[in-house]
C-alpha cells in the first residue's frame, strides 16, 4: 500500500486575527487539569518568536484583562486533535470567548473558521458567574440551542465557593443524578483547593456534608504537583485518612519526567513508591518528539525501562507527521521487539491517511501486518472516504471493506 500526500498550502489554516486583542501570551505545552471550572489555563511560558516554531497555545486578552480567544497552532498555523494530542478543557484549534453580562460563552472553530461542535454535540459552553465573577455553574448547548452533554455525560456542572477558599464541585446528568468524575473515577461531590500557581492543589471525595468519603476502591483524595514552569510533575492518591491509596489507574499515583518542553517518561507506582502496574499493563510509559513537540512515539515499558507488550497487544505506538509537522501520516503498532504487530481490540497494525492539498483527510486506510487492506475486529471498516463541502466541513463519511463493498454507518 502506498500512501499518497499531496503537498500542503498553508494560508487557509493561518490564525485568525481576533479583534479587540490587548495583550496576547504564549505557552509551549496545554498542561493537565482536573476540572472545567477553569476553562484556559497554559504551561511553559514562551515568546512569541519562540512560538514560531513549535506547538504552541496562544491566548488573546482584551483591556479588562479577559481572555477573549485561544489559538492551538504550530507555528502560526492552527493545530488539530489527532495522534494522541489534545487536552481535556481546550478543545478545539480555535475558541472564541464572549461576555454577556453574568456569562462567559466559548464558541468553537476549526483551522478554517468553521464553528464546529466539540466533546460530541457541543456547541457552546456557557459559564455563569456570581456578583465577584467567579463561575458558579457551567452549561452546553449543541447547534439547535437545545442542552446536550460532555463527553463525560455531564449536562450541567455547578460550583459552590467556600469560606475557606475551597471549591464544591457537582456535575450533573440530565436527570439532576450526580455523574462521577471522568469514567472509572468514581468520585462523586468533590472539594477542590488551588495551589500557589493557580492549579488545582487536592480533589476530595465528599458527602452532602463535607466529610471525605472513599471509592470502593479506598480512593478520597488526589493531590497534584506541578513544577515552575506550571507542568505536571506527579500525583498522589490518598484514602481519608490520607494514607496512600491505590486510584482508578490502579496505582497509588504517577511521576513524570521532562526534558524542557518534552514530556519523557511517567512511573507509576505503588503505596510504597514501588514500580506499580497501570491499567494498561505497563509500569512505565516512554514518549519521544518531534522538533515541533509532536510525540512520535509511546513505547510501553516494565518496571526497568524495558519494552514491554501491554493489554491492548502492542508496547509501540509510533506516529508520523509532515514535514511542517501539522498533520498525521500514519499509526503503527509494533511489539516489544519492534516487530510489526496488531492492536488487540481493533486487529489493525496500521492507519494511513490520505489527504488533499489542503491537509483535509480524504482517506482513513486500516491494515494488517502484511500492509494489506484488513477489516477492523471491532465494526468490519477496512478504509473510510470523506466528503466535504465548499468551506471544507466534512459532510459524510463512507465506510467500506477490504472488497469494496460498503459497510453501514453505526
Amino acid at each position: 500500500m502506498v500512501l499518497v500526500f499531496v503537498a500542503l498550502v498553508s494560508n487557509l489554516g493561518h490564525a485568525q486575527q481576533i479583534k479587540d486583542v490587548h495583550r496576547s501570551e504564549y505557552y509551549a505545552l496545554l498542561p493537565f487539569w482536573e476540572s472545567p471550572y477553569q476553562p484556559v489555563k497554559g504551561a511553559y511560558p514562551i515568546t512569541e518568536e519562540e512560538a514560531l516554531g513549535r506547538i504552541n497555545l496562544k491566548v488573546d486578552y482584551n483591556a479588562n484583562n479577559q481572555i477573549i480567544a485561544t489559538h492551538v497552532r504550530i507555528g502560526e498555523e492552527y493545530k488539530e486533535f489527532e495522534g494522541r494530542f489534545g487536552n481535556l478543557n481546550i478543545n478545539a484549534p480555535l475558541t472564541k470567548i464572549a461576555y454577556v453580562q453574568n456569562k462567559e460563552v466559548h464558541s468553537f472553530f476549526d483551522r478554517f473558521g468553521n464553528q464546529i461542535s466539540i466533546m460530541g454535540n457541543v456547541y457552546n459552553k456557557t459559564y455563569e458567574k456570581d456578583a465577584l465573577g467567579r463561575n458558579i455553574a457551567l452549561v452546553f448547548v449543541d447547534a439547535k440551542g437545545e442542552p446536550t452533554s460532555d463527553w463525560f455525560g455531564v449536562i450541567r456542572y455547578q460550583w459552590i465557593h467556600q469560606p475557606d477558599g475551597s471549591l464544591v464541585e457537582e456535575r450533573l446528568d440530565s436527570t439532576g443524578k450526580i455523574v462521577p468524575l471522568r469514567g472509572d473515577f468514581q468520585f462523586l461531590r468533590t472539594r477542590m483547593t488551588f495551589n500557589e500557581q493557580g492549579y488545582f492543589g487536592t480533589l476530595e471525595n465528599i458527602d452532602s456534608n463535607g466529610n471525605l468519603v472513599s471509592t470502593d476502591n479506598g480512593a478520597a483524595v488526589f493531590k497534584y504537583y506541578y513544577d515552575i514552569h506550571g507542568r505536571f510533575d506527579r500525583w498522589e492518591v490518598f484514602d481519608v485518612h490520607w494514607n496512600p491509596a491505590i486510584g482508578p489507574s490502579h496505582t497509588a499515583g504517577e511521576q513524570n519526567s521532562w526534558n524542557k518542553y518534552d514530556l519523557e517518561d511517567i512511573v507509576f507506582f505503588d503505596k510504597h513508591k514501588n514500580p506499580a502496574t497501570h491499567w494498561s499493563g505497563a509500569e512505565r510509559w516512554h514518549f519521544e518528539t518531534d522538533a515541533f513537540g509532536n510525540k512520535t512515539m509511546l513505547e510501553f515499558q516494565d518496571g526497568e525501562g524495558n519494552p514491554k507488550n501491554a493489554n491492548s497487544g502492542y508496547a509501540k505506538y509510533v506516529t508520523e507527521w509532515t514535514e511542517d509537522g501539522r498533520h498525521l501520516i500514519s499509526e503503527t503498532y509494533l511489539d516489544k521487539e519492534g516487530a510489526n504487530t496488531i492492536h488487540k481490540v481493533s486487529g489493525v497494525h496500521r492507519v494511513e491517511y490520505v489527504r488533499n492539498s489542503l491537509g483535509l483527510i480524504m482517506e482513513k486506510q486500516y491494515l494488517g501486518t502484511d500492509k494489506k487492506l484488513v477489516n477492523r475486529k471491532d465494526n468490519g471498516v477496512a478504509f473510510e472516504k470523506m466528503n466535504y463541502d465548499a468551506n471544507h466541513v466534512l459532510i459524510t463519511t463512507e465506510l467500506f471493506d477490504a472488497d469494496g463493498d460498503r459497510v453501514q454507518n453505526p
